[in-house]
């Protein structure tokens, strides 16, 4: 498998209406051979959480459908346990909800086919039962047909206990699945560009492990940026600087 780097994230990560953001360059590591995404006509991405889809894959995600690919999202968790800014007034219950729509709203901003989620406890992913993950996983796998599968690669990026065990239940349902997809990819960042966040957790991928590259446009980086702002909740984060 591989890894897919987050080139394209400004180090600020703020969000003002009236500044433009320039197209960008992600980078991939290989998984299950090739060095390219020519066989990305049918991308299936695997996340833990609502807003996963926006970080680091979302110009990807966005430029594989404006290239006439389809994407489809399976989510683990509702994120009933987010704790950050309005998201630390709102019951879980209600919580889950509101991001259940801003995952709906991102998706259609990045021109996400269809997604869903698995309804497994948020900051729990990692103690589910592995093998009712993997059943859930090579599901999607054999109804969808994709030919390449996404997901955080194996440090799970930002160390998260839920994103490394998501890594780790795609990597078995692609392995239980060998007349399925043809390449795994998981996405990351090299130290270079996790250098700006100083975040003392995040786990960056070895520059010499970045395999292929996927050029983003303009309108790519406009549907992320859009889908970003579809998590309200969340907007917080991606506005501190």
């Amino acid at each position: 498998m591989g890894s897919l780097l987050g080139g394209h994230i400004t180090a600020k990560r703020t969000l003002p209406s009236n500044q433009p953001y320039k197209p960008g360059t992600q980078q991939l590591t290989p998984g299950g051979g090739g060095d390219t995404l020519a066989h990305m006509k049918r991308l299936l991405c695997v996340f833990a959480h609502p807003d996963d889809e926006c970080l680091g894959p979302g110009g990807s995600i966005a430029q594989c459908a404006i290239d006439g690919g389809e994407v489809f999202i399976t989510t683990f968790t509702a994120g009933e346990a987010g704790s950050i800014g309005i998201s630390k007034t709102l019951a879980r219950e209600e919580l889950a909800a509101r991001r259940r729509l801003e995952l709906a709203g991102a998706c259609d901003a990045l021109g996400v086919s269809g997604f869903r989620i698995l309804g497994a406890p948020d900051k729990g992913v990692n103690a589910v039962d592995a093998a009712w993950a993997v059943r859930e996983i090579v599901a999607d796998i054999r109804r969808l047909r994709p030919q390449v599968v996404m997901t955080f690669h194996r440090g799970g990026v930002s160390g998260h206990p839920d994103h490394i065990a998501v890594h780790h239940y795609l990597d078995r349902a692609f392995k239980e699945t060998s007349d399925g997809p043809v390449r795994f990819f998981g996405w990351g960042m090299t130290a270079e560009k996790a250098a700006p966040y100083e975040r003392p957790s995040m786990v960056p991928v070895p520059e010499e492990e970045v395999a292929a590259r996927v050029e983003i446009g303009k309108e790519a980086m406009d549907r992320k940026i859009a889908a970003i702002r579809a998590h309200e909740t969340q907007i917080d984060f991606f506005n501190s600087g």
